[in-house]
């Protein structure tokens, strides 16, 4: 696997990590401003949209094909026995990522606000880290 995609994304997915957590530090203390409610949107986007990507060069790296669409990918490596794959409710997840990308205008802002108060964004942190060790080591 090419080393620097793996080293772009870690350093992206560092980044989205940082935000989002300081995210969830300020929804504790008090609601979003518009400004930081759309930082929210657009970092879950990218972090969903990273995942996907990872699970794809992940298929690519074992059957040497990748999956048209996002939720195969996770799929074939759920049924390849990945351990932890079956902890993200992937099917939500990637609905999560079409509302926004496709449907921002119907986007329920209480979702988007749970995901970062609970900080569920870090089941996609944890797998898009364990991703790219395996890519890493393919």
């Amino acid at each position: 696997m090419d080393d620097t995609y793996i080293l772009s994304m870690r350093e992206h997915l560092d980044e989205l990590k940082s935000e989002l957590q300081g995210l969830t530090d300020i929804i504790s203390q008090r609601t979003f401003s518009r400004y930081e409610y759309r930082a929210a949107e657009r970092s879950l986007q990218m972090l969903i949209e990273g995942c996907i990507g990872i699970a794809k060069h992940w298929n690519y790296a074992l059957y040497k094909t990748a999956p048209a669409d996002a939720y195969t990918a996770f799929d074939k490596l759920s049924q390849e026995g990945i351990d932890g794959i079956d902890q993200v409710e992937w099917l939500k997840i990637i609905g999560m990522r079409n509302a926004l990308v496709h449907d921002y205008l119907n986007i329920e802002p209480d979702i988007i606000k749970a995901v970062i108060k609970k900080a569920v964004y870090n089941d996609l942190i944890t797998f898009a880290a364990k991703g790219l060790t395996a890519l890493q080591a393919i």
